[in-house]
Parts: C-alpha cells; sequence; structure tokens
C-alpha cells in the first residue's frame, strides 16, 4: 500500500483530499511530501483540509526543516476538519413558452351559439295545452245546457221499456254492452255525447257495441233477431213477454231534440 493510500485510510479522508494537504503543509514547512505522507501513514498529525472555494494565500518564507519524527506543537494540536460540501444550486424550471395561436387568415371558423334554454316557459305551455284538452274533450261535452240543439239522454220510458230495462240488466246484456258515448274519437257516429242526466244503463264494460242510441240505428224487428242469434250474437232463449219489453227498451234508447 503506497504512503498516500495508508494515510488516507489512517486520516479516514479521501485520497484527493489528502494528496492536496499534504503538498500545502509542505510547501508552507518545506518538508518533502513524502516525509509528511510517512507521518501521516503513522497516525501522527492530521492535515487540514484547504477550504476549496477561498484562493491560495501567497506562502510563507520557509522555515528550517525539523529533525524527521519530530512534532511541532501546532500540528499537535491540528485536528482534522469536517470535508466541505459542495452547495447545491437548484435551477427554476423553465417556462414553456406557450404555442403561437393558429392563423386562420381571412377565413375563420364560425362559433355556434345556441339559443338559451327555458325550461319554465315550456313547462307552462304544456300544462296550458292539457288544460285545454281536458276543458274542451270532457268537461265542456258534460255540461247540461239549455240552449236549442241541445242532446239530453233523460228518456221518458215507457212501462214496457222499463221492463225491458229490468231484463237487460239481469239477463247479461250489461256485461257485455255499455250506454254510454263517449267524447273521443272511437265513439263518432253512436250519437250524441251521453250527458249526466241519463237514465239507461251506464255499464263498466264495452265488449259489444254500445247501445246507448240503438233505437235511433236499428229497428225494433232487427233488434229482435239480433237477440235472437243474428249476427253471430250469442242467442238468448227469453219468453215472449221478456223478449217484448227488452226490445221495447232498446228500441226507446235514443236521444231526444231539446231539453230534458
Amino acid at each position: 500500500m503506497s504512503d498516500l493510500a495508508a494515510a488516507a485510510v489512517a486520516l479516514g479522508l479521501p485520497e484527493a483530499l489528502v494528496e492536496r494537504s499534504v503538498r500545502a503543509r509542505a510547501a508552507e514547512t518545506g518538508q518533502t511530501v513524502d516525509d509528511l505522507l510517512a507521518q501521516w501513514a503513522g497516525g501522527e498529525t492530521a492535515p487540514t483540509a484547504p477550504a476549496p472555494d477561498k484562493p491560495a494565500e501567497p506562502a510563507e518564507p520557509a522555515e528550517p526543516a525539523e529533525p524527521a519524527g519530530a512534532e511541532t506543537e501546532s500540528e499537535t494540536a491540528a485536528e482534522p476538519e469536517a470535508p466541505t460540501i459542495p452547495e447545491i444550486v437548484i435551477e427554476a424550471p423553465r417556462e414553456t413558452p406557450a404555442a403561437p395561436e393558429p392563423s386562420y387568415g381571412p377565413y375563420r371558423p364560425p362559433v355556434l351559439v345556441g339559443a338559451r334554454d327555458n325550461p319554465m316557459t315550456v313547462l307552462t305551455g304544456v300544462i296550458g295545452l292539457f288544460v285545454i284538452v281536458v276543458m274542451v274533450g270532457l268537461v265542456g261535452p258534460s255540461i247540461p245546457t239549455e240552449n236549442p240543439g241541445a242532446r239530453s239522454s233523460a228518456m221518458p220510458f215507457s212501462a214496457a221499456a222499463l221492463d225491458g230495462q229490468n231484463v237487460y240488466s239481469t239477463s247479461g246484456c250489461v256485461s257485455c254492452h255499455t250506454q254510454t258515448v263517449r267524447p273521443v274519437v272511437a265513439d263518432v257516429g253512436l250519437g250524441a255525447v251521453t250527458l249526466n242526466d241519463t237514465n239507461q244503463v251506464v255499464g263498466t264494460r264495452r265488449f259489444g257495441p254500445d247501445l246507448s242510441n240503438v233505437g235511433s240505428r236499428i229497428p225494433g224487428a232487427q233488434i229482435e233477431a239480433i237477440i235472437a242469434g243474428l249476427d253471430d250474437h250469442p242467442a238468448h232463449s227469453l219468453g215472449p213477454q221478456d223478449l217484448a219489453a227488452l226490445v221495447a227498451y232498446l228500441s226507446e234508447s235514443r236521444t231526444l231534440e231539446g231539453s230534458s
């Protein structure tokens, strides 16, 4: 192992730092580098690391060389200096220059601007339209009126027709037919809209034709033939009196002109 490496191990310093220190000490004391390295390798006086940032001062006049192996008081009291840590300078990140805006020349792309939505206006219009439809289609036709030409469904049935109304209700006719004309498109052609003053059997389900105004559409003889089984109608085995009463009720089931 060389004296330089041995001195670096003995002092616990890097070889480069030991080499700089021994050369500076040799220049100051007039000793040779090899003598100083031999002393430092044997655990003698530790070098003082020169400051890296300060320029070297002018060397003083060399003192008479001391005998080999002799230690001066300054060398004995010298302590090894800690290595100087270089200052780390952190540079601020460079700002990326903004990309230049594209040049479109005389032709720029169109900017589409939509109309501002107003949901409350749409909602108000929908509610208003719904109220108008209800008033015109349902409420209006069901209000009785005494104006000329108004229809009324309060019919003056005869005694035989009243008996036939009972036969109509008990023989199952009411479970398949209704006697109410609704203010809807599907009931156009059935007659005037049935008003609240009707004395017919309104019914709840309509599988067959509506019979509210059947007396105005079909004569009595044809009504009797249908009850007996004409046109795929289920045949009823009614007695002559009940059959005549039922035909009378259906024949008199018609709306009248004027008020009730």
